[in-house]
């Protein structure tokens, strides 16, 4: 017969229990205040929808309104491959986002899209909330994984410019 693992020494049990919990408390703590932190960043970023206010636009203004958040939104994502370091892209688009997203509710506040009358109205101005967030997701992904690589590439480029300049090719 082998002997028993000293390692798992039954004295020690009320031990090994005690760290296990301690362990697995830490992690919950840790875990929930990520959870929080994200929540109120997003929060944050994220303007709420307002209450229907006076004077309401008519139909033609929303639509205009609309189509020019539009053309804000595409401009700014157009700016997102021109930015240099393309790694700051991310910090750059959240700032945009936050103050667009503000202009966004409250055009969506003077349109009453509530209204039985304007439920194409408001299914356009989801649609554009939603072509916002994947975009959002487009300049994040952008400035972590292909930023440091269009950086380097802008770095080669000048370094061969200036190699070209000072007659070494």
């Amino acid at each position: 017969m082998s002997e028993p693992d000293p390692r798992k020494d039954p004295r020690y049990r009320p031990f090994r229990a005690a760290a296990y919990g301690l362990y697995i408390a830490a992690v919950t703590v840790f875990c929930l205040f990520i959870i929080v932190s994200v929540t109120r960043s997003v929060g944050a970023m994220t303007p709420e929808k307002k209450p229907p206010v006076e004077p309401v636009l008519s139909y033609r203004e929303c639509l205009d309104a609309a189509q020019d958040l539009w053309s804000q939104l595409e401009s700014e994502r157009e700016k997102l491959v021109r930015t240099t370091p393309a790694r700051e892209v991310d910090r750059q688009w959240m700032a945009f986002r936050t103050t667009w997203m503000g202009r966004l509710r409250d055009r969506e506040a003077h349109c009453a899209l509530e209204s039985r009358d304007r439920v194409d109205l408001k299914a356009l101005y989801h649609q554009l909330e939603e072509v916002q967030d994947l975009y959002t997701i487009h300049a994040v992904q952008y400035a972590g994984e292909v930023g440091g690589v269009v950086d380097a590439l802008r770095g080669a480029f000048s370094t061969a410019r200036k190699n070209e300049a000072a007659g070494r090719f």
